[in-house]
């Protein structure tokens, strides 16, 4: 419109310059090719950034040659079976021993689980989170100079005095004033996807197969909650740090025993974090807690149903102690 009126024009908008020149054009040559009947002459046009006419030739070649795209893929598939054997996944084991480090037999581990390449991004996304969580809410708190109880009368004047000004008593600068910048409630924790979480625990556990540092018995159990006992049962192994990861029905003896002997922690299959893992250097596993800890990171967190009836039962003793009757739906009566 404007050039039809004899207005101006901006130059990059006038006739002849670079956004008004034809896009460039790559003439390929398909020699031979009767089945273009776009191109009588066997030539194919193809303009940059059409995708169209990349098929275009790929099918003038197919076509050139006699085979359609069905043959093609089966004779590519053909090539690559005859090429070798397929692709099998790796398969991982571990000994099972006793108590007293005999072997037993031997545990096939999920190749899901323990084939994992060691990323060490994730797993200090893991331990920033836990280190986060354990801190937890912060309670701290101080007064501003506008919370402090006093007056707000100017102390004494402006001028004459010889001294400083001063405006109010409150301020931080005084004794008995409030706090500038102090601390407030506020909550530490962050937040990390479950798909992180598990990567991560995944990750953990592969590290310390790849060690040679993971050890699974078939039970951890003690006839009395003595640390002596316990402190045997690790000198027989020679173990000096261990995470012992069993199942949630697991014997109390056993943990009570080794709570007063120092590097050794034990936890369950659900309760199991990077952090712990990578505390320690031996991570011990029970079968029943391999068991649950795989099932866990294959899956969606699902409690066993013996586990569930018993936080059940837990929860409905506090609340009788505190004096709720879940089954009345209210605090019972209190008769003076």
């Amino acid at each position: 419109r404007a050039l039809r009126s004899g207005g101006w024009l901006p130059k990059r908008l006038r006739l002849g310059s670079a956004i008004h020149r034809p896009a460039p054009a790559i003439i390929l040559s398909a020699a031979n090719n009767q089945h273009d009947r776009s191109d009588p002459q066997g030539m194919v046009v193809r303009s940059f950034g059409k995708r169209m006419t990349n098929r275009r030739i790929d099918i003038a070649v197919r076509k050139k040659e006699g085979l359609s795209e069905e043959d093609e893929a089966v004779g590519l598939g053909a090539e690559l079976e005859s090429e070798g054997a397929p692709y099998e996944q790796p398969t991982f084991q571990a000994w099972l021993h006793n108590m007293k480090g005999e072997r037993l037999a031997i545990v096939p581990l999920e190749p899901e689980v323990f084939d994992q390449k060691i990323r060490k991004d994730i797993l200090h996304r893991n331990i920033v989170y836990l280190d986060n969580k354990e801190r937890g809410w912060s309670h701290a708190k101080t007064l501003t100079r506008g919370q402090i109880r006093g007056t707000t009368k100017k102390q004494f004047r402006q001028k004459g005095m010889g001294r400083a000004r001063r405006g109010t008593r409150r301020a931080p600068h005084f004794k008995g004033g409030g706090k500038a910048h102090g601390p407030k409630p506020r909550d530490f924790t962050s937040k990390l996807p479950k798909k992180v979480r598990k990567l991560g625990k995944m990750i953990a556990v592969a590290a310390r197969y790849q060690e040679d540092n993971l050890i699974v018995v078939d039970e951890l159990s003690l006839l009395e909650p003595k640390t002596s006992a316990a402190a045997r049962f690790m000198e027989v192994w020679n173990w000096e740090s261990v995470l012992f990861v069993t199942e949630e029905d697991k014997d109390r003896n056993f943990e009570l025993a080794c709570r007063n002997i120092p590097n050794v922690e034990t936890t369950t299959a659900f309760r199991f974090d990077v952090k712990k893992a990578l505390l320690k250097e031996k991570l011990v596993f029970t079968l029943g807690g391999l068991m649950q800890l795989q099932a866990q990171l294959l899956q969606d967190r699902v409690m066993p149903l013996e586990v569930r009836q018993a936080m059940a039962e837990a929860s409905g003793r506090r609340a009788r102690s505190q004096g709720y009757d879940s089954q009345e739906g209210g605090l019972k009566s209190q008769r003076m």
